[in-house]
């Protein structure tokens, strides 16, 4: 089973996170251009593809209902109508809707509240020391979107193994998190 997760950045000019996970081994990078994340994730044929990134609108108001809960919850996400959010959830909105034009099942997470959900922290650092001292191979020397990248794909391991719950509503979209610690 193959899983993706994309630290999806606002503009392309920017690096995006990506992670694939296979057999408890990711691999990271860094890309670009919608095109060269569609094909990628494309290519790989992934059984589950998460991303960092808002990938619907509130129907109404600046929060969608998944917004609402984590914060009653205790975590931090900014709604997708901040205009620093605006960019990338229309571009989360467009890669999402060109991964499911190819029959990719595609899922949206917040890895800042999956990392503290699973290792207790919000640090990425803790939380790729955790998971190589757990026996999962990942690679020392990373930034902070391939590590975001990474737990994106954690969590859509986690969801593919029905460890996970969705928070919000199918109308509004939905944002995927673990149900415990690792």
């Amino acid at each position: 089973m193959t899983v993706i997760g994309i630290d999806l950045a606002g503009l392309p000019s920017n690096p995006t996170g990506f992670a694939s996970l296979l057999d408890r081994k990711f691999e990271t990078g860094l890309v670009h251009s919608d095109e060269e994340i569609v094909e990628l994730c494309s290519r790989s044929s992934p059984d589950l593809v998460s991303i960092d990134a808002p990938l619907s609108m509130p129907a109404r108001g600046n929060l969608r209902q998944a917004d609402r809960l984590l914060i009653r919850r205790g975590f931090r996400v900014f709604p997708p109508t901040f205009a620093s959010m605006k960019k990338l959830t229309a571009r989360g909105i467009r890669v999402a809707g060109e991964l499911r034009e190819r029959d990719v099942r595609v899922i949206e997470i917040h890895p800042r509240t999956s990392g503290k959900i699973l290792f207790g922290t919000a640090e990425r650092l803790e939380w790729l020391s955790k998971l190589r001292k757990e026996g999962w191979g990942v690679g020392q020397e990373m930034g902070e979107h391939e590590a975001d990248a990474v737990m994106a794909a954690l969590t859509a391991w986690l969801h593919l193994r029905g460890k996970t719950e969705e928070i919000g509503t199918v109308a509004e979209g939905t944002i995927v998190i673990p149900r415990g610690p690792l």
